[in-house]
């Protein structure tokens, strides 16, 4: 777990333009966010400031809000699946926004993030909306998972790319117990199918649910994907 005092949070946010939004999840669930008002302007200091092309893997995926995870906060306050026993981990946490919806459900969650900045970010939101009892914060480096196996993961798009999918697998291994059950949106991208097929080959259960989630002016299409994991 990570704890940042708010003189680190104050000095972190304040590197950026910022923007907040209030976004309406549900009849009982409204968060204010804050977000990186232009992310591709920060591309282009990262670029300034390195003197070359910062590797796609770089992207600030983080300092934004994406439609899947929209998506998938607005599906737990409508689904409402049992919560679980102990700290849900939320992978690729970015701003806090599934997260931050899961602890107004009465969930507790640990989210997860391999940038300090957006832990700093998940933390200063989860302080504006007043769920930091039951919202914390840690570092997550999939490629050496460590903690403690709880009985529930969630993410929200981080399938795009194949070479992430071993990564991933590693951390369902680690950290996500016999039975528990892994939540996943992705808006409908090519390399998620492998990554599903993969589990299945593994012995998890496996459903989806397709929802429509508007961003802006567009309409995009969300898989939800729930997996349940099979015995070791």
């Amino acid at each position: 777990m990570r704890r940042f005092s708010q003189k680190q949070i104050q000095r972190t946010i304040s590197k950026y333009t910022t923007v907040e939004n209030e976004w309406d999840l549900s009849d009982t669930v409204r968060l204010k966010i804050a977000e990186v008002a232009d992310s591709y302007q920060l591309l282009d200091r990262m670029v300034e400031q390195e003197g070359r092309m910062v590797r796609v893997d770089r992207f600030p995926y983080w300092a934004e809000i994406w439609p899947a995870s929209l998506a998938l906060a607005r599906w737990f306050c409508q689904q409402r699946p049992p919560i679980g026993t102990g700290w849900t981990r939320e992978l690729g946490c970015g701003l806090g926004v599934v997260g931050m919806t899961l602890a107004a459900l009465g969930w507790k969650v640990e989210a997860t993030d391999y940038v300090e900045d957006a832990l700093i970010f998940a933390t200063y939101n989860a302080q504006k909306n007043r769920l930091s009892d039951r919202h914390r914060v840690a570092y997550l480096d999939w490629s050496n998972p460590v903690g403690k196996a709880c009985d529930c993961l969630v993410a929200s798009d981080v399938v795009y790319e194949k070479k992430n999918h071993v990564y991933l697998n590693r951390v369902l291994r680690a950290l996500l117990q016999p039975g528990g059950r892994f939540y996943l949106s992705d808006p409908q991208r090519r390399p998620a199918k492998r990554f599903v097929e993969m589990l299945v080959k593994q012995r998890y259960e496996h459903r989806v649910e397709t929802v429509t989630q508007r961003l802006g002016s567009i309409d995009y299409k969300v898989n939800i994907h729930e997996f349940i994991k099979g015995p070791n």
